[in-house]
């Protein structure tokens, strides 16, 4: 008895779906794909609930006659080629003939098209089967209304997330085809409400890229993009330079063709390009459009069409290097980021210079890291007066920051404190030994102690994050968190997709102690803010439109998203490098780091202390 059967066209066609459609994002985008395709200028799109409950796309295109209406519900059914070898020579966005069959064989759908002779044309699908036909208003173009999604595939409808998320889902398609197809209008409710009215784009190429950028992406990233032609590949890059890096991937475009798609190739290449210029937390936000012939890639790899594969790899991840490094570099001068301590500036008699730079030769960045760890006294003076982080009056806000720059106003000389008692508290850690004395600020950036063993170094930036770090983690993990309700709510624009994202962790983020709600499709409202973390409202803005760029999948771990969140807060509220700092501020903040569980690296697992012990200064003037 034979074991193989043929599957029936019901179960055949479910499969498909899930193949081609796994969330209500992918119905949008291969809807939208095919108003493009169309001929379109104006798509409509409006949405219900999750895009479970109803996505509508309204086109001005082409349309079908009654019998074109009828064959683009067939699997295997298309206008874009006829044989194998016309993928050769694609120039649109579907192809295969699977979108209106496998969306129509997990949904309630109607189609409503109109050629532009004769009279309209009606037809309503249940799962995959016709079940009315019609005559409709002669009105140029197609809609399709798609209802009940998933209605007959339950596993389906189990696997979706929030209506949050996938509402940002939806939006993030959307997105990407506004920024794709410029000359496309894009209007967008969901749930009535609108989010987006984006008109078609007639200017230059490089004015309409920024101006949808801007709405979409927001005025601060599209005003910092750095724009560049390149007639290979007719690669037009807009991308961020060093100093305006962003804390998340999410907000990086390729398109090939004005197909959206995803490149590690491209991506690497781009990353590859800023080199040593790029914190490890920081990423450039760019769009990279590329128009290369059909035939140069290939398209019919993924079943989304979300990847493609370059006949030539090397050599588009080489030009796209180059090309990212010289947008980059030749209209920003990159910043230095190092995990080693900038060389300080010491004059050394002639006799000794030799015996310096044999010394430096010998230990590599990486070494001399690893080295401190072990050799790091921490003997901390008992402070005079008192300054303390956790006190629960108004805390020392190192977030201050002196009105003139250092170059205008000469700071002056921090004269060396008294050396405070030796004694060493039983609940110090292993590290701990004194006495200590403050000497000044290096640069305005790390805090010079001296010690019986030498040279102490502080990073200021780093050390203060570390300290805040715990004392908002502890707060947090004991649901301590002391709450300030704000006078007036903050308004925080961002970009719908990003917005909504946000708001589907607002009641986790309440426990944090920032109380959110939306105001309007692409603005949320603050509320309240930690007591402890006194920010102005400028930094409140900032710190908001970060986490709505870290936030991601809400099902993803709450521990993984505290700790990410808490160091955040704690890096924008640090004293930064050319900060002022006084004698009192500084010995007060290395007293808290002693109280650290780990006070010697930052949340990021850069040091916060090094020391440089008096034998080695010695060989230094070779003594």
């Amino acid at each position: 008895m034979s074991n193989i059967h043929v599957l029936d066209e019901k179960t055949a066609g479910k499969i498909a779906a899930g193949e081609v459609i796994e969330r209500p994002a992918g119905v949008l985008k291969e809807l939208i794909e095919n108003s493009v395709d169309a001929g379109a200028t104006q798509i409509s799109i409006d949405i219900e609930g999750s895009g479970k409950d109803l996505i509508r796309i309204n086109d001005n295109g082409c349309g079908m006659s009654e019998a074109d209406l009828e064959k683009s519900v067939l699997r295997h059914a298309t206008s874009k080629i006829t044989s194998f070898d016309d993928l050769e020579h694609l120039h649109t966005f579907g192809f295969r003939g699977e979108a209106l069959y496998s969306v129509a064989a997990v949904s309630r759908m109607a189609l409503t098209s109109f050629n532009g002779e004769g009279t309209g044309h009606r037809l309503e699908l249940h799962a995959g089967k016709v079940v009315a036909k019609s005559p409709a208003p002669a009105i140029q173009g197609t809609t399709v209304e798609i209802r009940d999604l998933f209605y007959n595939t339950p596993a389906r409808l189990k696997f979706l997330k929030s209506d949050s998320y996938e509402r940002a889902c939806l939006l993030k398609v959307i997105e990407e085809s506004a920024l794709a197809n410029l000359t496309v209008g894009y209007q967008v409710r969901i749930n009535g409400r609108e989010v987006y009215n984006l008109p078609a784009q007639t200017g230059e190429f490089s004015a309409s890229v920024l101006a949808r950028a801007q709405a979409i992406l927001g005025e601060e990233v599209a005003q910092s993009l750095l724009a560049r032609s390149f007639d290979e590949m007719g690669l037009q890059l807009f991308i961020t330079p060093v100093e305006k890096l962003v804390s998340v991937r999410d907000m990086q475009y390729v398109f090939v063709n004005r197909r959206p798609i995803e490149s590690k190739t491209i991506q690497q290449a781009i990353y590859k390009a800023y080199q040593n210029a790029r914190p490890k937390d920081r990423h450039p936000a760019f769009i990279a459009y590329l128009t290369l012939p059909p035939g140069d890639f290939d398209v019919n790899i993924h079943p989304q069409k979300r990847e493609v594969r370059f006949v030539n790899e090397n050599h588009v991840f080489g030009f796209i290097m180059h090309a990212a490094g010289e947008t980059v570099f030749s209209a920003s001068r990159p910043v230095e980021v190092t995990e080693q301590l900038p060389p300080a500036r010491i004059n050394l008699p002639p006799s000794a210079q030799p015996a310096a730079t044999q010394l430096f030769e010998q230990t590599s960045p990486v070494s001399a890291t690893e080295k401190v760890y072990p050799q790091l006294p921490a003997a901390f003076f008992q402070p005079k007066p008192k300054v303390s982080l956790s006190e629960t009056e108004e805390p020392v806000d190192y977030v201050a920051r002196p009105e003139a720059s250092s170059s205008e106003t000469a700071q002056p000389p921090v004269q060396p404190s008294v050396p405070f008692n030796a004694g060493t508290p039983a609940s110090s850690p292993v590290w701990f030994e004194g006495p200590y004395r403050y000497l000044g600020q290096l640069q305005r950036s790390y805090l010079l102690f001296e010690n019986p063993q030498g040279l102490i170094l502080v990073d200021q930036h780093a050390a203060q994050e570390r300290v805040l770090f715990e004392q908002y983690l502890e707060s947090f993990e004991k649901r301590e968190i002391a709450v300030q309700k704000l006078l007036f709510p903050i308004h925080v624009d961002l970009p719908p997709s990003n917005a909504q994202t946000l708001l589907s962790w607002a009641e986790f983020l309440k426990t944090a102690g920032f109380e959110l709600e939306p105001f309007s499709a692409r603005t949320v409202l603050v509320h309240t803010r930690p007591h402890m973390i006194r920010f102005k409202e400028d930094d409140l803005k900032e710190f908001i439109i970060s986490l709505s760029q870290v936030v991601g999948d809400p099902t993803k771990s709450t521990e993984t998203l505290k700790r990410s969140m808490v160091a955040m807060l704690a890096c924008k509220k640090a004293i930064k490098a050319h900060d002022a700092i006084s004698s009192a501020e500084a010995e007060a903040l290395l007293e808290n780091m002693q109280k650290c569980k780990d006070g010697m690296h930052c949340p990021h697992g850069r040091p916060c202390v090094a020391q440089l012990k008096m034998k080695d200064i010695d060989k230094l003037f070779g003594r």
